[in-house]
């Protein structure tokens, strides 16, 4: 990949090998404590059905103020939803520094990347598509879920009201294809955010044009498959 630098945005991408079949930009999203080069191998990969792989630095991380220990349990908490709100917040900017039409976009990403890009996607109507790999696409209840294993209290009012407006369970969605992919046996990123997100699609928004892929005996990893599966997705678009 290539790392290039754009008014504050940094990011890496990488192209296919011939420029003529390259007519739409997958942007995605890496991990909490991850990095935009932890994810060359997956993006050269995806990269052959014809998109062009965009892997933005998040905020809080790689070259951007990051932080010096994201899995310190404080840390965690303070900066996880601030890092999701600021990079779904900064999303049209990023793309019209890019000069990139967002009706030429799929947004994706892995873990929290998977958060940013399902919150783009309940914001962008234009866009042409979403892949939420291991992330949750119902954010007060994944808080739930992440305050009952840190054995915290209830949500306080002020994080409540923030979650809800970027909540897209909350938002009536971008009408593109979906695709949701998670482990069963994720012990980080509770499977059950996906599940009510694609609830959501399909049983409030009456959509048809959603997959959810469940992989038995799969943690927290965006396996060989996943990428395999993605990339196969993505050639249906």
């Amino acid at each position: 990949m290539q790392t290039h630098q754009t008014g504050k945005f940094k990011y890496h991408s990488t192209t296919p090998a011939s420029l003529e079949i390259c007519q739409k930009t997958l942007i995605l999203y890496h991990g909490w404590g991850g990095s935009a080069a932890g994810y060359h191998d997956a993006a050269n990969e995806i990269a052959k059905t014809g998109y062009r792989v965009i892997v933005p630095e998040i905020i809080y991380h790689d070259t951007r103020e990051p932080l010096a220990y994201h899995f310190v349990q404080k840390t965690t908490q303070h900066y996880f939803w601030k890092t999701i709100v600021e990079s779904i917040e900064e999303f049209d900017s990023f793309v019209t520094e890019l000069g990139i039409r967002k009706e030429d976009i799929v947004v994706a990403g892995s873990s929290m990347g998977g958060f940013i890009a399902t919150g783009i996607f309940a914001r962008e109507h234009k866009l042409s598509g979403l892949a939420n790999i291991n992330g949750s696409g119902s954010f007060l209840l994944s808080e739930k879920v992440f305050r009952e294993a840190d054995g915290r209290g209830e949500i306080p009012d002020a994080i409540e009201k923030e979650l809800t407006e970027y909540d897209p369970v909350k938002r009536i969605n971008s009408p593109s294809p979906v695709l949701l992919i998670h482990g069963d046996s994720d012990e980080f990123v509770s499977i059950e955010g996906q599940k009510d997100y694609y609830r959501y699609l399909t049983e409030t928004g009456e959509r048809t044009n959603v997959e959810f892929r469940i992989y038995a005996g799969v943690n927290h990893v965006f396996t060989d498959e996943m990428v395999a599966d993605l990339a196969e997705w993505l050639k249906t678009l």
